[in-house]
């Protein structure tokens, strides 16, 4: 496991460019997930799109650093679906650090937060289209929860979502 990574809170503002950078390094998620390489809308959502019946005070941003350089980037949005709960709405890693220890730190940083904020649950959808990151969260412990099938007023993809107990 590397242990120089470390999560850094992270703004619109401030770490924008930094953002667009690793997006455009992460590009297969991206492409996989809007159809098209990551842009300035992609960041923009990223930093602002906030889930159903709440606003931007429940957003929370973490780069995921190596020294100066963010290597993934992270939203967590606290109270939705219920108060106690902390939605993951984006954990992206740059693919030269995939595979390599890098996420299971950051999902174990994540439950370590959470737990100190005396948060129940842990939830996050999965595109069905990305079996590899299905299994991934499989292995960090998180269990199914619900289908979430495509609609016609959705982005058309299927979704899987997965909760985490604590």
């Amino acid at each position: 496991m590397r242990d120089d990574i470390i999560l850094s809170p992270i703004t619109q503002t401030q770490h924008r460019e930094d953002a667009l950078d690793l997006a455009m390094r992460a590009t297969d998620y991206a492409t996989l997930e809007v159809g098209h390489a990551p842009d300035g809308a992609y960041i923009r959502d990223f930093f602002t799109a906030v889930p159903p019946g709440l606003g931007p005070d429940c957003l929370m941003h973490f780069g995921v650093m190596e020294g100066p350089a963010m290597v993934g980037m992270i939203c967590i949005a606290e109270g939705y679906e219920f108060p106690d709960d902390w939605w993951i709405g984006l954990v992206l890693l740059d693919p030269a650090f995939r595979g390599q220890g890098v996420g299971h730190k950051v999902v174990s940083d994540i439950k370590t937060r959470a737990r100190n904020r005396r948060i129940n649950l842990l939830k996050l959808a999965v595109l069905a289209a990305n079996p590899r990151a299905l299994k991934f969260w499989h292995r960090e412990g998180f269990t199914h929860h619900r289908d979430a099938p495509a609609t016609p007023q959705s982005d058309g993809h299927d979704r899987i979502v997965l909760k985490y107990q604590l």
